[in-house]
């Protein structure tokens, strides 16, 4: 859905979404031995670039304004309530649907623009880092605040702010 191919796709699974004033997202990234981004990052140790995660929430916070997006226009066009992922799923055949998606995405573009991150712990090959990003607040210019925590099992590896830029046009 986003516009991110490989190498660059970061976001492995999307788990959970919940649209509203208290929406997140949540998505899963597999660390694998084989990502070329680890060839060169410490190679007699690899580890996941703090950068990378990074990437990570800012490409899981975008993902998480797109399906707010299509949840609005849904609303606009057919007064109907979107409220999760399983609800995105059981329309996503739909013309009407498929419509929406396709246009909102031709319409869109966001940047990752800035991030206030902490650093607590470390990725390895192997792990799967869970992320979550919440809408903080967004301003008039464009620029949107979300809150993000990363995860591997119960150990907060990251957490802090990432703010992405976004255009419609």
């Amino acid at each position: 859905m986003g516009g991110w191919r490989q190498p660059l796709l970061m976001v492995d699974r999307v788990d959970e979404f919940k649209y509203g004033a208290n929406g997140f997202i949540r998505v899963i990234k597999h660390v694998t031995y084989n990502e070329p981004y680890l060839l060169g990052h410490f190679p007699e140790d690899p580890i996941m670039p703090g950068v990378i995660i990074s990437e990570i929430f800012g490409q899981a916070s975008e993902y998480l304004s797109f399906f707010t997006d299509i949840c609005d226009i849904y609303r606009e066009r057919f007064a109907e309530d979107i409220q999760s992922l399983r609800d995105i799923h059981a329309r996503i055949h739909d013309p009407e649907m498929l419509d929406i998606i396709r246009s909102r995405r031709a319409q869109v573009r966001g940047v990752l623009a800035s991030q206030n991150l902490k650093f607590k712990d470390i990725a390895y090959p192997g792990d799967t880092i869970e992320v979550v990003s919440k809408l903080a607040f967004s301003d008039i210019n464009g620029f949107r605040h979300y809150s993000v925590t990363a995860h591997v099992g119960k150990k907060i590896i990251s957490q802090g702010t990432i703010v992405n830029f976004r255009e419609v046009k």
